[in-house]
């Protein structure tokens, strides 16, 4: 899809933001087994082991106030097992979340840029590789190419390399594979919520690098997701980050940034 020259019209509000978080976290739900999920406080906690990077809480004090029980019954549900606590702090969340995260000491382990784009827009064709869903018996090739992307190196650990392995059977959740002259390149998902698609887990191996292969991967799912019918797109970076650059190139702009709040469990 070209990168859209003209203002976005969205209106960048608590409502435009609980949306989005709320696709975030229908992804990552899809992943959790029934028993990992708890709504509250308008939004999840989801439980998914003590280790795992989708133990969190999202979208947390988007409708009102978050209470002392509410955080409570949060680091319970996640604390299972210990590890550390998790929970995403918005700009537009309700103050008492930032007031009882710091109560209880939690401190900033990481912060993320949201940004989003309107569909439609206009396809472009690949230009140097082949960008398509994955197929039947690709999950393997897909988890270690983009492992290997994610970490910069063609030698992974076969732990490493089964990073991503679940993701290809996430309910909602459609990867998709890039391929240079057939041989696997990158790879990156997309999961549809509310007419929102979510572009995550995006890359590129590094001696692909520098041919346009993470903006075809990103232009070939806004098209598959416009094609259902989908009218926003959404994705998650680092600030500054060339993930964030790509996605600025083809349309995206920064909707609001994200504060990942941490506590060691005790």
């Amino acid at each position: 899809m070209q990168p859209s020259s003209s203002p976005s019209r969205l209106v960048v509000d608590p409502l435009l933001a609980r949306r989005l978080e709320l696709a975030q976290a229908a992804q990552n739900r899809g992943a959790t087994p029934p028993s990992g999920v708890l709504e509250v406080a308008g939004g999840l906690a989801l439980f998914n082991g003590p280790d795992s990077p989708l133990t969190q809480a999202l979208a947390l004090g988007l409708e009102g106030p978050v209470s002392v029980e509410d955080l409570d019954r949060v680091e319970s549900h996640l604390g299972q097992g210990g590890g550390v606590l998790q929970i995403d702090l918005l700009p537009f969340a309700h103050h008492t979340l930032a007031q009882g995260l710091a109560q209880r000491g939690y401190q900033v382990g990481e912060f993320q840029q949201v940004l989003v784009r309107e569909l439609p827009g206009s396809p472009t064709p690949p230009t140097v590789a082949e960008v398509r869903p994955l197929r039947p018996g690709e999950a393997e090739v897909f988890s270690r190419t983009v492992a290997q992307g994610f970490l910069g190196r063609e030698e992974v650990s076969d732990a490493e390399a089964s990073l991503m392995l679940g993701t290809a059977s996430m309910s909602g959740t459609t990867c998709f594979l890039a391929l240079v002259d057939g041989e696997p390149a990158g790879g990156g998902t997309v999961a549809l919520h509310d007419g929102v698609a979510t572009l995550s887990g995006t890359g590129v191996r590094e001696r692909f690098r520098g041919r346009g292969l993470q903006q075809e991967l990103i232009a070939a799912r806004l098209a598959w997701a416009l094609r259902q019918g989908c009218t926003l797109a959404a994705s998650s970076t680092l600030p500054a980050s060339a993930s964030q650059r790509n996605m600025e190139r083809m349309g995206f702009f920064i909707a609001y940034p994200k504060v990942v709040m941490m506590r060691q469990r005790s």
